[in-house]
């Protein structure tokens, strides 16, 4: 019996959204009507995750990087909140302000400046490289990984090797922090995978596959998860000897204005809710974007998050519908 439910590899943020009408153009000033630099909430991708599976009662090891020493007084609390290990989270230098900027125009479509990068890449000793102890990954049922700092990435696939914990990869297009080589050897660990139609079109350009299906020329590779956005999901899975397929439609937020920032990463934490409550892939296909649904009803990746009972109240209703 693992102690842990999931290892989640990754970074925490703050997160800045300015709200423009037209996306930024050279040569055109652009007026920005809600948001501010100085306001931030708490988000990037490893810490929507964890926070996810953790208020559903899941149990989480954090193993966070991040970048403004602003979240530390958070990020501590949040893991004793949960009963999680802080020695997983990597502290920054106070001095430490990297934030993440989120243009977001009218149509909900995002531009993502992230500042100084030059510190998490490669060769900086301003953060310097996480230990990715033994201790974190043997006691989980599955290491979830998404893009980590670039300097950590090496380290974190080794150490997820080493394991042999089963990898679930929440796929992210980022040639720093996910380069073709290291790619290539998580593509090759990963049991579930999870990525959106841009991922999956830049997976079969860069590794030369006919469709994204090849992928399961790998022989670990149990689920491949396509998410479509307002389509819903697409799943593709190994039965036996067979790659299957089934699809899901996407679940309504309960609110005019949908807010799509975290929502993706709502998506893997109620699929993999399902996953290790022994739900079929259609059904965990419909747990992820139930969960997805409530993270669209309000701005802030983690501000509407549902318990358990909440997520599973929602799911039956578009169970039956579905």
């Amino acid at each position: 019996m693992k102690r842990y439910d999931f290892t989640v590899v990754g970074t925490a943020a703050t997160v800045s959204i300015l709200h423009v009408n037209q996306m930024p153009e050279c040569g055109k000033s652009t007026p920005v009507f809600g948001g501010s630099l100085t306001e931030y909430s708490n988000g990037g991708m490893g810490l929507n995750i964890c926070a996810g599976l953790a208020r559903l009662g899941e149990a989480v090891y954090p193993v966070l990087t991040y970048a403004d020493h602003r979240q530390h007084d958070f990020l501590h609390a949040f893991a004793r909140e949960y009963h999680m290990p802080e020695n997983g989270i990597q502290d920054p230098p106070e001095k430490a302000r990297g934030t993440t900027i989120m243009i977001q125009n009218a149509e909900k479509n995002h531009m993502t400046l992230i500042t100084e990068y030059a510190h998490r890449l490669p060769g900086s000793t301003f953060y310097g490289v996480q230990e990715m102890k033994p201790e974190f990954f043997r006691d989980s049922r599955y290491v979830v990984l998404t893009a980590p700092m670039a300097m950590n990435t090496q380290p974190a696939i080794d150490a997820i090797r080493a394991s042999g914990t089963p990898l679930a990869l929440s796929m992210r297009k980022d040639p720093n922090a996910l380069p073709h080589e290291k790619l290539a050897q998580l593509l090759e660990l990963s049991t579930v995978i999870f990525a959106n139609e841009t991922e999956t079109a830049f997976l079969c350009e860069e590794f030369g596959l006919k469709e994204i299906r090849d992928l399961f020329q790998n022989e670990k590779l149990q689920i491949l998860v396509e998410t479509l956005g307002a389509e819903g999901s697409r799943v593709y899975y190994r039965d036996g000897g067979q790659i299957c397929q089934t699809q899901a439609c996407a679940v309504r937020p309960q609110c005019a204005e949908p807010e799509t920032v975290g929502a993706g990463d709502g998506y893997v934490c109620g699929f993999l809710y399902g996953l290790v409550h022994g739900r079929s892939v259609h059904e965990c296909a419909l747990l992820g974007g139930a969960l997805s649904s409530f993270v669209l009803e309000k701005e802030g990746s983690i501000t509407n998050l549902p318990t358990e009972a909440q997520l599973l109240a929602r799911y039956e209703t578009i169970r039956r519908d579905d």
